[in-house]
C-alpha cells in the first residue's frame, strides 16, 4: 500500500493557557493544508483524534467543531477516540479511506488540551481510559500500573533502576534540541536517580508531562502525490492496529510484548520491509520502561535487552535504528489524542530531511511509529517510506 503524505503541521507541545482546543486544531490543521498546497474545500474527510475533551474542556462533537472552524464543511468531520492511541487510530482510518477509493484527499488530526484543569483533576480524567470501576477506584492509576510492569521487567531480566535511567538521558538529550518539546533540558543518570519518585521504581524524569498540542497530516492517493514531483515523496506504506488486554493488574509481559509485536509483524509484511530496514522510529514512552518494551516488540532487540540501546548508543542518532530523536513523550509530553499524529509528523519530517538539525538522521528513508493506549488495550504501528 502507498498513501501519499501531502502536508504536515503541528503546534508546540507545552502548557498553552492562551490557546483553546479549537485554536490548537485550527493552527495545526491550517498549517498542514498550507504545507500541502490545498484549500479547505479540497478536503473530503476529516478524522480528528481526541481522547478526552469532555473531561478536560467540557466539549464534545470535536470532529464537527473542527470541520466548521477549519472550513472543510461539508466534508464529514469524524471524532476518533482510542485512549493514548487515538491519533494513530485516526491515521489508520484516514489511510483506509484513501485506500478504499472513497476519498482522494483527507485531513487526519490529533488534538488534546489537558491543562485547563488542575493536575489532580486531569489525572482523574486520564484514568477513565482504563478500568475506572475496578482498578482506579481501588487505587491503581496509570503510573502505578506501569510501575508494576517495570518491576516485572526488572525481576524477569535483571534490569536495574540505573540501567533504565539511560532511556531518560537519551530522550532528554534530543528533547533539549527539539523546539516543539515541552521539556527541554539534558540530564544525567545521577540526576534521573535523584528526581522524585512518582510510582516506585519510576521517577519524575521517567514520566511524561501533561501537555497541550495538535498535529495534522493531509493524506492523498499515491497518484496525486506522484504527479507533484516538486513535493517530498513520502508515503505511509503500512498501517496496522490491534487491541489487547483491558486490566493493568493482570497484564503479563507477553501481553505487553504482543500488543505492538503482532501489528508490527503485519506492518513489515505489508510494507515489504524488515526491522533491519528501519532508519528512524518514534516509540510510545509516556513512561521510560515503555521505550525498551517497544524496541523489543518492533524487533530492534531481543526481549530483555531493549534498554541497552540507550546505554550503548545503538538507539541514538547514529545507531542502526535511531529511536525517539524528538525526545519522545518523556520530553514532548503526552497530549493523549495528539500523540499518535505527532509521532507520524515527526517521522515524516525525518524522511523529508526537515527535522531540526541536531535531531535529523542523515539520509533517513524508512521510518516507523508505534503507539499504544489504555492499560494495554490499543496498539498501532505505521511505516513510512521516502520514494525516489
Amino acid at each position: 500500500m502507498r498513501v501519499g503524505v501531502l502536508g504536515i503541521g503541528k503546534t508546540p507541545h507545552k502548557i498553552q493557557h492562551n490557546k483553546s482546543l479549537r485554536d490548537l486544531i485550527v493552527d495545526a490543521g491550517s498549517a498542514a493544508m498550507e504545507d500541502a498546497g490545498v484549500a479547505p474545500s479540497d478536503i473530503q474527510g476529516l478524522y480528528l483524534g481526541n481522547a478526552a475533551s469532555g473531561g478536560f474542556n467540557y466539549e464534545n462533537s470535536i470532529g464537527l467543531m473542527g470541520a466548521h472552524h477549519l472550513g472543510v464543511v461539508p466534508a464529514p468531520g469524524v471524532r476518533v477516540e482510542a485512549a493514548c492511541g487515538t491519533g494513530a487510530w485516526a491515521l489508520h482510518l484516514g489511510c483506509a479511506a484513501i485506500l478504499s477509493g472513497l476519498y482522494e484527499t483527507v485531513l487526519v488530526m490529533g488534538a488534546e488540551k489537558m491543562n485547563d484543569l488542575a493536575t489532580v483533576e486531569g489525572t482523574s480524567v486520564i484514568a477513565q481510559a482504563a478500568d475506572s470501576k475496578e482498578e482506579y477506584f481501588s487505587g491503581l492509576t496509570f503510573p502505578s500500573g506501569v510501575a508494576l510492569t517495570a518491576r516485572k521487567y526488572m525481576q524477569t531480566y535483571g534490569l536495574t533502576e540505573e540501567d533504565l535511567a539511560h532511556t531518560s538521558v537519551k530522550n532528554h538529550y534530543y528533547g533539549a534540541r527539539n523546539p516543539y518539546a515541552h521539556l527541554r533540558f539534558e540530564c544525567t543518570v545521577e540526576e534521573v536517580m535523584k528526581s522524585a519518585t512518582v510510582a516506585d521504581p519510576l521517577k519524575l524524569y521517567e514520566v511524561c508531562p501533561m501537555t497541550d498540542a495538535a498535529s495534522a497530516l493531509v493524506l492523498t492517493r499515491e497518484e496525486i502525490l506522484r504527479d507533484q514531483p516538486d513535493k517530498p515523496q513520502v508515503y505511509v506504506t503500512a498501517t496496522q492496529m490491534a487491541t489487547g488486554t483491558w486490566y493493568a493488574a493482570t497484564d503479563t509481559m507477553e501481553d505487553g510484548f504482543n500488543l505492538l509485536h503482532q501489528p508490527a509483524q503485519r506492518a513489515y509484511e505489508m510494507a515489504g520491509v524488515s526491522a533491519a530496514d528501519i532508519d528512524v522510529a518514534e516509540i510510545y514512552n509516556s513512561f521510560a520502561i515503555q521505550e525498551p518494551l517497544g524496541v523489543e516488540a518492533l524487533g530492534f532487540a531481543e526481549q530483555g535487552e531493549g534498554w541497552k540501546g540507550a546505554a550503548d548508543g545503538s538507539t541514538w542518532m547514529d545507531g542502526p535504528t535511531a529511536v525517539n530523536l524528538s525526545g519522545g513523550l518523556l520530553c514532548k509530553g503526552h497530549p493523549l489524542g495528539a500523540t499518535g499524529a505527532t509521532q507520524a509528523v515527526d517521522i515524516v519530517e525525518q524522511l523529508r530531511g526537515t527535522a531540526p538539525k541536531d535531531m535529523q538522521r542523515a539520509d533517513a528513508e524508512v521510518g516507523i511509529s508505534a503507539c499504544r493506549g489504555g492499560p494495554g488495550s490499543v496498539g498501532a504501528v505505521h511505516i513510512y517510506q521516502r520514494m525516489g
